[in-house]
């Protein structure tokens, strides 16, 4: 019969095997996904007196698909985990900093594997690497979206959920943060953020002996992005966008001391700056849209910071 929804759930693994599948370790919430895998079928049309499709041919596959949850910190981190950045772990049992920038590698240093489960049924994919990422503020509470692409679907059994508790399993939301433009002053005239990275991935297939899926997965070139919109008081900005000034722009969310997502631009150039007059009562905004571009030195284009309480290993 039909389910809903609510009765559905994602837990994920780092695999030791790119490809191989793991049950998952960590059972995450999410606002929604749309994991799929699409084949590209070749429809034969052969010319032997007929105007019809003759039949399918098997072609190549992959999964893809977008992840969308809370940015509970347990969670950013696995997930960053596969993303094409370099982590760099430190402290002990209970409380972990992971640090995450940028590199250059073509393919990830970790995969996924990424169980759902709808209406009972179990999808099991794997392989799977973040392409892209991006943070962004609604209505106050962080969110974090990651797009997802991977070398196939494997047969699976259903695993029994556990979901986390504690602070590192609670929203960021308002009052919570600590904006920086640029970084080590804050400001409080900004509503909404959002900081996206795109590694342009793609599925790579090569002539193997069994089954459609990718024979993995490529990084192309990133992108770094960020979107703000404040309010417009001074030309200072402006101008400063008008002359491709750079700043280091850092985001700072906080529930404690050991409880925190920090992003860092440490160069951001102005992209577009857009103001405007428009109603009577309408406070006047920008709505300003930064490149973050390389870094030489700290040789990176960003940097996320998390500090949890989950042991990634």
């Amino acid at each position: 019969m039909p389910g809903i929804g609510g009765n559905g759930f994602v837990g994920v693994a780092l695999e030791t095997t790119s490809g191989t599948y793991l049950a998952p370790i960590l059972y995450v919430p999410i606002q929604n996904e749309s994991l799929t895998r699409p084949q590209d079928t070749i429809w034969r049309r052969p010319i032997r007196q007929m105007v019809d499709e003759a039949g399918a041919v098997a072609g190549n596959a992959r999964v893809e698909g977008d992840i969308s949850m809370e940015a509970l910190e347990n969670a950013v981190a696995y997930f960053l985990q596969a993303a094409r950045a370099t982590a760099v772990k430190a402290g002990t049992t209970p409380n972990f900093t992971y640090t995450y920038t940028g590199n250059t590698l073509a393919v990830p240093a970790k995969t996924m594997s990424i169980t759902i489960v709808r209406n009972g049924q179990v999808h099991a994919y794997v392989g799977c690497l973040v392409s892209s990422f991006s943070f962004s503020v609604s209505d106050g509470q962080l969110m974090f979206n990651v797009s997802i692409l991977g070398r196939d679907e494997a047969s699976q059994s259903a695993p029994t959920p556990t979901w986390g508790t504690g602070t590192a399993w609670v929203p960021f939301g308002a009052g919570t943060y600590n904006l920086q433009i640029p970084t080590s002053t804050q400001v409080f005239d900004t509503d909404n953020f959002e900081f996206t990275v795109d590694d342009n991935a793609e599925a790579q297939y090569r002539l193997i002996s069994a089954g459609q899926g990718a024979q993995f997965v490529a990084f192309g070139e990133r992108s770094v992005s960020l979107t703000v919109d404040r309010d417009y008081e001074t030309r200072a900005d402006y101008d400063a966008y008008k002359a491709l000034t750079a700043q280091a722009i850092t985001l700072l969310a906080t529930k404690g001391a050991n409880n925190s997502i920090q992003i860092d631009l440490p160069v951001a150039i102005k992209d577009t700056y857009e103001m405007g007059l428009s109603g009577q009562g309408d406070l006047i905004r920008a709505s300003v849209a930064y490149h973050g571009v390389y870094d030489t030195t700290t040789g990176a284009g960003y940097k996320v910071t998390v500090k949890c309480q989950q042991d990634i290993t």
